[in-house]
């Protein structure tokens, strides 16, 4: 990479802080110095990752994820280097000297195909858009636009746009500016002919919603039809590379902000729905994409906030979200409530019900007075018994628990189990221990399916505890870059240990840039291992691993790492010393090494060299 790539990474970097960057995709906490928060690299119940401002990297202690901000970014949205550096540079205003880079071994195949379908999509969206704009093939559209209600301010904060009515408006626009098909096909946008003849426009005459991922690529489209004779009402785009169904949320790109100020996200069901939420100032609101609510939605929303609120239209649509909420929601470290609006109004949807008078405060009403998930179903459950039998309560009590217990609730963590069970009593006024014995009845019949191993994450394989010597002074010397100044023989001693050894291109970074620019701090180790290749979260790993034990006292690594050479010299003169011959002469060895090294071979640290 030349100077101005170097320069750009830099640049971008300095204006693109690591806290600012991680905040706007997972709830971040703070404490001491640094911030914690659920890592997103792998099934986090309890916060394990923490970002440290100071040194602009993080670090997950449970699956060895960590980095600088390029590489959360880039391990997040499943992005190239280059992508990464484009994303924040954008974000950031900073204008690069260089946008184009030769692929390294962090660039697979897959992303450099995923950046194609992602461009796809921009110039799809660019045309839908301009139809819609079209004096003549908009027309309809913005009649349905304004029919619904909807300001322009929403059309343009959500990019609505229109297809034509006819079945080859979008190919025809693609060939006639010779773009080549197949990413299009691949994305579902155009469909192959039965008949061996040109594909086809998967929208025709339809209003069409973008959808977004969170950081506001375009990843997939959904469209609505605008003649009511027209068959289905809704055609989403294909999954694809870029568009997981069950894991996109319609709107987060918007909401992510308010959902994380608020601490809440609102669950709606459809486009419309949260585009009026929008429009009416309940800026939190998403939807899932025709699907329920799954397991991968919940952990991307757990990140974010502490509370779900399914906003449903009536009563049997909420009883029937409370029930796929359970599955999802029930031992996960995030609060699930419902709230429906037949309590409230005669409004069919949120939409219908913000174009009345006062429609948004009652809707906010319904959401503030949200149901909580468990309550909603025992309350349900006491509707239905209002009339039965003591026999009856008591079987259909038991059931409940026991499905409970079937959902997951049985394997839930102990802190989510102690909660959940007290509150089930205060609930149903049962005893703790009842209610613990009948969940745990319900866990036992839970069907036993085979563990499916999860794909490791970054360098979850990869991840140790490095704990020799030499591994102790490179964390040391990352964390006190100043330490370099005077090395001297130190430095020849280090570089014999490191050889033949994965520290050595940590080593050989630093002693480079040691010689070279004077910076050897961990993001300049960092940015010198990415761009020859090589695992730079292993410089991340080290220094982290060493600051974490020191409590980032300079004083106590500084003393580490004086006794950790004196170790290394220890070692190198007992290699190079003779084989004793005689016990005499193994007590020689011994007494000059104590008038070397000193007495008190306690001090070293129990570890082994390299």
């Amino acid at each position: 990479m030349d100077s101005s790539g170097i320069d750009d990474i830099q640049r971008v970097r300095d204006a693109s802080d690591i806290v600012r960057v991680i905040g706007e995709h997972i709830e971040l906490k703070a404490r001491g110095k640094e911030y914690v928060c659920l890592c997103p690299f792998h099934d986090d119940k309890k916060p394990s990752m923490t970002v440290v401002p100071q040194k602009q990297i993080y670090k997950c202690f449970s699956c060895g994820a960590g980095g600088d901000v390029y590489e959360f970014v880039k391990n997040y949205h499943q992005m190239t280097f280059g992508e990464a550096i484009r994303y924040l540079a954008d974000r950031a205003g900073v204008k690069l000297q260089e946008r184009h880079r030769k692929r390294t071994s962090n660039d697979n195949a897959d992303s450099v195909t995923k950046s194609v379908l992602i461009e796809a999509n921009e110039l799809a969206e660019r045309f839908f858009k301009s139809i819609l704009r079209h004096a003549e093939h908009g027309t309809a559209a913005r009649e349905l636009i304004e029919k619904r209600g909807i300001s322009k301010e929403m059309v343009d904060a959500f990019h609505l746009g229109a297809s034509p009515d006819r079945g080859d408006g979008l190919r025809q626009c693609l060939e006639s500016k010779g773009h080549k098909l197949d990413p299009f096909m691949q994305l579902g946008l155009l469909k192959a002919s039965d008949r061996g003849q040109a594909p086809y426009d998967a929208q025709r005459n339809r209003l069409v919603f973008p959808i977004r991922d969170q950081i506001g690529r375009v990843i997939a489209f959904g469209g609505r039809r605008i003649n009511d004779e027209d068959e289905p009402k809704y055609i989403n785009s294909s999954e694809s590379p870029v568009f997981d169904k069950s894991s996109t949320l319609f709107g987060l790109d918007l909401a992510n902000r308010a959902i994380q100020r608020e601490g809440v996200a609102v669950i709606a069901e459809g486009y419309t729905d949260v585009i009026a939420c929008h429009q009416a100032g309940i800026t939190n609101t998403v939807a899932t994409l025709g699907t329920a609510l799954t397991t991968k939605h919940a952990t991307v929303l757990q990140r974010l906030c502490h509370t779900v609120v399914f906003l449903f239209d009536g009563d049997e649509a909420g009883q029937k979200a409370a029930d796929r909420a359970a599955e999802v929601f029930l031992t996960l470290p995030i609060d699930a409530k419902i709230a429906t609006l037949a309590g409230y109004t005669d409004a069919k949807d949120p939409d219908e019900l913000l174009k009345q008078e006062g429609g948004a405060d009652v809707l906010r009403q319904a959401i503030a007075e949200a149901t909580e998930l468990l309550e909603y179903r025992l309350g349900r459950l006491r509707s239905r018994l209002a009339t039965a039998g003591a026999a009856e309560t008591e079987r259909a009590i038991r059931e409940e628990f026991r499905t409970l217990g079937q959902l997951g609730l049985a394997s839930a963590d102990k802190v989510r189990w102690q909660f959940v069970v007290r509150r089930l009593s205060e609930l149903s006024g049962l005893t703790t221990d009842t209610v613990a014995e009948l969940v745990r009845e319900g866990g036992k019949r839970a069907p036993r399916l085979a563990p499916v191993e999860a794909e490791p994450k970054i360098d979850e394989i990869e991840y140790r505890p490095h704990r020799s010597v030499t591994a102790e002074i490179l964390g040391c010397m990352l964390s006190m870059p100043e330490r370099w100044i005077g090395m001297d023989e130190n430095e020849a001693l280090l570089e014999s240990e490191c050889r033949e050894t994965r520290l050595w291109p940590v080593f050989e970074a630093m002693r480079e840039l040691a010689h070279g620019t004077g910076r050897t701090d961990v993001l300049s180790v960092v940015d010198r291992l990415r761009s020859t290749g090589e695992n730079h979260t292993l410089a991340i790993e080290l220094e982290r691993d060493v600051s974490r034990r020191h409590d980032e006292n300079t004083q106590q690594m500084a003393e580490t790492l004086n006794v950790c050479f004196q170790t290394l010299r220890q070692h190198a003169s007992t290699v190079e010393a003779k084989p004793a011959s005689s016990t005499a002469d193994r007590l020689e060895q011994i007494k000059a090494q104590k008038g070397a090294f000193g007495p008190n071979t306690r001090i070293l640290p129990r570890v082994k060299p390299h």
